[in-house]
């Protein structure tokens, strides 16, 4: 960790060229550069590799996540993505530079150090549906980051990843597997078109370890205008489905609206958030008749039992054969990102039953599980289990967060 603070506190831009923004696919991450179909000439393979000195594995300049972490850290300003803290900067207008000072808003994925979602402030409306009841939850942004409880990846110590539910359909008694996961684990550093430049298949999802050997591909959102880049936070907008602005807001939308870095809606299970008609389910790559399904597959690449059969209308109710994971909630009408950051959580665990929960392995924790919502507010905010709530009622802070 010595090394890590002493090449953020030096605010390393080797990897910068004039002022390439650093995008899902882009900057140094870019497909089409790296892979040589733009022409043989590539600068980015020097911002992270040494032929002859490097320091890291893959002839890396330095080991994951420290290299990473020098653009897309607390201090770096390679990225206007900070994923420590989980919020986005806004694009800098001086040549050179790629962050600005002024925040634009909390990351969808939280952070792996602080995190900014309100998670003692979620919402609740009921509406009839088919003549049933359902709620529609949201969860707001708070103004300031909080450490989390919960990460995906220990920063300290990448060697330490449990991968809950890895390996088939089993009648004996195994939770998962223990893997190294870094940044890469996860994204591809080269770009790869892919969301979020997402692996389809995680690197450490196989080996030791026995998952799906299937790639998951996720789509990608249309690239943002020159001189604009693309959006991660929370914000939300409704529109056509296949126009770069719609789910997806860009900089110069949050610019032109004028929106607060603490709009946004965390829950992102819809645009607009309380819409009980007429409302459109978000993605925040723009394509939400496949988003679901398609972030789903890819989850479960690592996490191969968590996924419910799509033929079965009532997992919960259906033994999968599992000696641990027998009964699951359903995965194929929202996708796991509705419960879950893929990052870290500053979600509470404070109450007598959600403080001790247990892991799959039957180990005690207090770990947030990257939910969004205190204790288990992340169950109530699309059920009610007591079968009193009327369409209408809205439960939550007064008044009524508004998400554009």
């Amino acid at each position: 960790m010595r090394r890590l603070a002493s090449l953020l506190a030096g605010g390393a831009l080797f990897l910068l060229v004039g002022a390439i923004p650093a995008l899902a696919d882009g900057g140094p991450h870019s497909v089409t550069i790296n892979s040589g179909s733009a022409g043989i000439s590539s600068d980015s393979c020097a911002g992270c590799h040494r032929a002859h000195t490097a320091q890291g594995e893959m002839i890396l300049v330095d080991e994951e996540p420290v290299l990473c972490l020098t653009c897309h850290g607390a201090t770096g300003t390679g990225a206007t993505t900070d994923v420590m803290n989980g919020i986005q900067y806004a694009v800098s207008t001086t040549e050179g530079e790629i962050r600005a000072s002024g925040v634009l808003g909390a990351l969808r994925g939280g952070g792996f150090e602080n995190a900014r979602i309100a998670t003692d402030s979620a919402a609740r409306v009921a509406y009839a549906s088919g003549g049933n009841v359902r709620q529609l939850g949201m969860v707001p942004v708070r103004s300031t980051g909080q450490a989390v409880t919960s990460t995906h990846m220990n920063v300290a110590d990448p060697t330490s990843a449990v991968v809950w539910g890895n390996g088939p359909i089993s009648a004996t008694e195994n939770a998962g597997g223990t893997t190294t996961m870094t940044c890469s684990s996860c994204h591809n550093p080269h770009g790869n078109g892919q969301y979020r430049i997402l692996n389809p298949i995680p690197a450490g999802s196989g080996g030791t370890m026995t998952a799906s050997a299937t790639a998951a591909p996720v789509d990608d959102a249309p690239l943002p205008s020159a001189g604009d880049q693309r959006n991660y936070t929370v914000m939300q907008k409704k529109g056509t489905e296949g126009t770069p602005s719609t789910y997806l807001l860009y900089a110069s939308d949050v610019v032109a609206g004028g929106y607060a870095v603490t709009v946004g809606d965390y829950f992102h299970k819809q645009v607009p958030w309380n819409a009980t008609s007429g409302s459109a389910k978000d993605a925040p790559n723009g394509k939400p008749t496949t988003f679901n399904g398609q972030i789903n597959a890819w989850c479960a690449q690592c996490h191969t039992r968590y996924l419910t059969d799509p033929a079965v209308s009532h997992p919960q109710e259906v033994s999968s054969g599992d000696a641990i994971f027998t009964y699951r909630h359903g995965t194929t009408r929202n996708p796991c990102t509705t419960c879950h950051v893929a990052h870290g959580s500053n979600a509470q665990m404070t109450g007598v039953y959600s403080s001790t929960f247990p892991y799959p392995n039957a180990t005690e924790s207090a770990s947030s599980r990257l939910l969004k919502i205190d204790n288990r507010g992340t169950c109530q905010a699309c059920h009610d289990p007591t079968g009193t709530i009327t369409p209408g009622t809205y439960i939550g802070p007064d008044p009524s967060p508004v998400v554009p």
